[in-house]
């Protein structure tokens, strides 16, 4: 059973209906009703390339079902490629591709030079 009426079956986010409120809080506004939470940030908000990849690559739909299902914000946007800004700073500053590869490469060479020195 859907979570949501018809309305959002295929509906995606935009940027009237997905906002960055105070607080780091992201928020759903549907066209009736109340606001829904998407996410929140912390700490030096990353809501804006979060909210950007909510409306590119999720439906409404999609990423409800997901939240409501247990997983988190990041989670959800990480599976379609999402990476958050300081990652991807670091990637573009040590020459990596600015991917989930780059990353798990970065990774990787991190643990390999860590157990060169512990050696």
């Amino acid at each position: 059973m859907s979570l949501f009426p018809n309305i959002y079956q295929g509906s995606r986010f935009n940027k009237e209906n997905l906002r960055k409120e105070s607080g780091g809080y992201v928020m759903f506004y549907p066209p009736q009703g109340n606001p829904i939470f998407v996410a929140r940030f912390k700490y030096r908000s990353p809501a804006g390339s979060f909210m950007t990849i909510l409306r590119k690559k999720f439906t409404i739909e999609e990423y409800f079902t997901r939240l409501n299902a247990g997983e988190t914000p990041i989670e959800i946007a990480e599976s379609k490629g999402y990476l958050q800004p300081h990652i991807k700073r670091e990637l573009k500053k040590k020459g990596y591709p600015l991917n989930r590869a780059g990353f798990d490469m970065l990774i990787q060479d991190q643990v390999a030079a860590w157990k060169g020195k512990k050696s």
